[in-house]
């Protein structure tokens, strides 16, 4: 995720790695947990699910003359290490307008 002021330049940005795991664990089977089972048969899946939405909050300081920022978000798929390739991309611009506007005589 990148964010821009009008000038182009970065106001925020951050990456996040989510990694999808399968595991498999013998159903309705009481093991200690030092005996796990990985060869079971229920699996149990911790990944994201293609196409569920996600919603986060980030607050980010901007100067004071900023009229918008783009906020540019990719999905990206690594399928071998250090090979990325662009699953999805969500580009959405903020505007700004001062409040100073409001308090100003007509």
């Amino acid at each position: 995720m990148t964010a821009k002021d009008q000038d182009g330049k970065v106001v925020h940005t951050e990456r996040r790695k989510y990694e999808n795991w399968n595991l498999w664990f013998q159903g309705g089977k009481e093991v200690a947990l030092r005996l796990w089972d990985i060869t079971a048969t229920t699996n149990i899946n911790i990944g994201l699910e293609p196409e569920q939405p996600s919603e986060e909050t980030h607050v980010v300081l901007v100067d004071p003359g900023t009229k918008f920022v783009t906020i540019e978000v990719k999905f990206l798929f690594e399928p071998e290490p250090d090979k990325w390739e662009t699953i999805k991309t969500v580009t959405k611009t903020v505007n700004f307008h001062s409040s100073d506007a409001y308090y100003k005589k007509k």
